[in-house]
């Protein structure tokens, strides 16, 4: 009796021991819904990644758990999901919240703003990182904001006009959102709303001359080749695309030290890797719109760069004057910049057999 007895009580520590093993390795799933889709390069190809090196990083105990567009929850949505615990964290550009906080603009992509190099210098060298989490914490948002990853520089757009000068800009209609569409708006432009899928049906219709969309990537996926010829050149409007990985609060906290230093330690590693890749993605679809599809990429005349810049300096002022916030970003990236600038062409020139080693 007492033989089955003890044999009972250590088969019951074994299942209890078993039991507790198979609960820790159960792994911790976030649920992270995304802006752009993981089919998208660029741009949603990134959140697929770092799901996949979160795994790898952590052995399968940490996982997110992606939810495409449209899997319940709409694009615009995930900031208030996220704060409130709906969800436990999500992907995103800060631009889709800018409605509410003027400021995000400046930490998603703005015109004649950083590139990812200086994004980069910004958030780890200089006071970006910590105004970003400002900016949300001051708005009562319970989220933990990490910079994660770049989606590209924009072009400039697709035209069914040549713009010769900033004489051709006033009266056209051109499908252009942000803080682009108000320094448009400066030079007569008439902004036109139209959905994404239904840009080029708006060419087609001759209801807009001109539209800016999304990185030549995935501009090359809509088909816009077809039914325009035209792209101008740099994409002032946004230089960059900065995507951000949110955390709810709550649950950041509870996430241990090793768990959180894997997320910020994927978002530096896909910050790094996109920053290296972007350039010759977009440069490269530029190159198959040109070459397979006849567009013609051309560069915007110095003059309407020109006007473009200052009108922009109009609306950062004005917007400014509405929020101190902004203002206190802008100009403290501007200030960083302004010193980088300073710093980088007061440097000594590099020796020539030391650049030829690392090259």
């Amino acid at each position: 009796m007492q033989v089955k007895t003890a044999a009972t009580c250590v088969a019951l520590v074994a299942l209890i021991v078993f039991v507790a093993t198979a609960a820790r390795a159960e792994p911790l799933r976030l649920v992270t819904p995304i802006v752009y889709g993981t089919h998208l390069p660029g741009l949603g190809e990134p959140a697929g990644r770092l799901a996949k090196l979160v795994k790898q990083l952590t052995g399968g105990s940490l996982e997110l758990d992606l939810k495409q567009p449209g899997d319940g929850i709409q694009p615009q949505e995930i900031l208030d999901k996220v704060g409130a615990g709906s969800v436990d964290a999500g992907f995103a550009t800060a631009s889709f919240w800018a409605a509410r906080l003027p400021a995000a603009v400046l930490f998603a992509g703005f015109p004649f703003g950083p590139d990812a190099k200086g994004y980069v210098d910004w958030f780890f060298a200089g006071n970006g990182a910590r105004l970003y989490q400002q900016m949300y914490d001051q708005a009562g948002l319970k989220v933990h904001v990490i910079p994660c990853a770049f989606g590209g520089a924009e072009a400039g757009g697709w035209f069914a006009k040549e713009i010769h000068s900033k004489a051709d800009l006033d009266g056209l209609r051109m499908r252009i959102f942000g803080p682009g569409a108000l320094v448009m708006a400066r030079l007569g432009v008439k902004t036109v709303l139209v959905p994404g899928g239904s840009v080029a049906a708006s060419f087609d219709k001759h209801e807009i001359d001109a539209a800016e969309l999304l990185t030549p990537a995935v501009d090359q996926r809509q088909g816009l080749q077809a039914k325009v010829k035209l792209i101008y050149a740099p994409g002032w409007h946004q230089p960059e695309t900065v995507l951000e990985l949110l955390v709810n609060k709550d649950r950041w906290s509870a996430l241990d030290d090793r768990q959180q230093a894997v997320l910020e330690t994927a978002c530096k590693a896909m910050l790094l890797t996109t920053l290296a890749e972007s350039p010759h993605l977009e440069a490269d679809a530029l190159a198959d719109l040109a070459a397979k599809d006849g567009v013609r990429i051309e560069p915007w005349p110095e003059d309407v760069l020109a006007a473009l810049r200052g009108a922009w300096e109009e609306v950062a002022k004005e917007e400014g004057d509405h929020d101190a916030f902004f203002k206190a970003v802008l100009d403290d990236l501007e200030s960083f910049r302004s010193h980088a600038s300073v710093s980088h062409a007061s440097a000594p020139p590099q020796p020539a057999a030391t650049a030829a080693i690392k090259r």
